[in-house]
């Protein structure tokens, strides 16, 4: 009867898995270049199709398509607003269907330069000049932890983490080694020094998962804290690639590469940081709990199926994608 209710569970949560994609945020990245006289070239980049997403201007500009043939991931045109585009306001139309929100990045004749989040509930900004530098930190810093949240991959290998090794000092030690590596493939990765598929590197997450959750279920005692600082030093090489791919989503500001790297890299650490202190404080609230251990054996086997489900699924998607 047990087995059976862990099947059930199992098959409910595959169920309910998203197709191929564990990651819930969706941003658009929209960068504007006044050139001169009032002109400016618009570019709106997305990494998901989404027809109902646009730009539009208010009177007193004209917005036009750049040139014939459009991608539906990467659209341009040019705006001319006679006088300057200091002042003048935009909106971006559709927000909320496919895509959360939208980062504008925005460069002046001046030479400043200003950044801000779009979001559904307020698509209209005007372009004005004199952003700080701490504008381009605080939004990156967000984007970051509403990657990793969003992110249930990610999340579940941090679970899986807490499950191994059973200890706040083991799983912090664990922690750190998983921050250092996937921070050196990340900024690798998102610098353009290395280049891996998006479909591969989400297949060897995955697979990540798949191994993990089964060095867990062969376990009856704790991993050893180096044992686990090894295994999340070496998985977070995989796992780095993965947050590349998220910030590939959003665009880095030509202008403020290094601020945005380093704060979307904070906000994933915040992130990481929140959710564990959640799952270390729910497991010691419960630690005497005598149902505690069958809840463990049931995670496992969700987690590896779930694991197992995805790891099928994007390998499919890589090896369409090689054909």
């Amino acid at each position: 009867m047990r087995r059976a209710a862990y099947l059930l569970l199992v098959l409910l949560l595959t169920a309910l898995a998203k197709p191929a994609d564990a990651h819930g945020m969706r941003t658009a990245y929209l960068e504007i270049v006044e050139v001169e006289g009032g002109r400016a070239t618009v570019h709106l980049r997305t990494t998901t199709l989404d027809p109902f997403l646009d730009v539009e201007t208010e009177p007193g500009c004209a917005l036009d398509a750049a040139g014939d043939a459009q991608s539906p991931f990467d659209r341009a045109w040019l705006l001319d607003c006679p006088g300057g585009v200091t002042g003048h306001a935009l909106s971006v139309r559709g927000l909320g269907t496919v895509v959360s929100d939208v980062v504008v990045w925005t460069s002046f004749a001046d030479g400043t330069t200003s950044s801000r989040i779009v979001k559904p509930d307020d698509p209209r900004f005007e372009l004005r000049s004199g952003a700080s530098g701490w504008t381009v930190v605080r939004q990156y810093v967000r984007l970051g932890a509403v990657h990793i949240i969003t992110g249930y991959d990610h999340l579940l290998f941090l679970l899986l983490l807490v499950l191994l090794l059973r200890r706040a000092r083991s799983v912090l030690l664990a922690e750190t080694a998983f921050t250092l590596s996937h921070s050196l493939s990340f900024s690798a990765t998102a610098l353009g020094w290395i280049h891996v598929s998006s479909a591969a590197a989400e297949a060897c997450i995955a697979l990540s998962l798949v191994l993990l959750a089964a060095d867990v279920r062969v376990r009856g005692t704790p991993a050893s804290a180096w044992r686990g600082a090894r295994l999340a030093l070496v998985f977070g090489l995989v796992h780095g690639l993965g947050f590349a791919g998220g910030l590939r989503e959003i665009g880095l500001p030509e202008r403020a590469v290094a601020p945005a790297l380093v704060s979307f890299g904070a906000g994933v650490e915040l992130g990481q940081v929140a959710f564990l202190a959640v799952v270390l404080g729910a497991l010691y609230l419960v630690r005497h709990a005598s149902l505690l251990p069958r809840f463990k054996l049931a995670a496992v086997y969700a987690a590896g199926s779930l694991s197992a489900y995805w790891l099928l699924e994007r390998a499919v998607v890589c090896l369409m994608g090689q054909g």
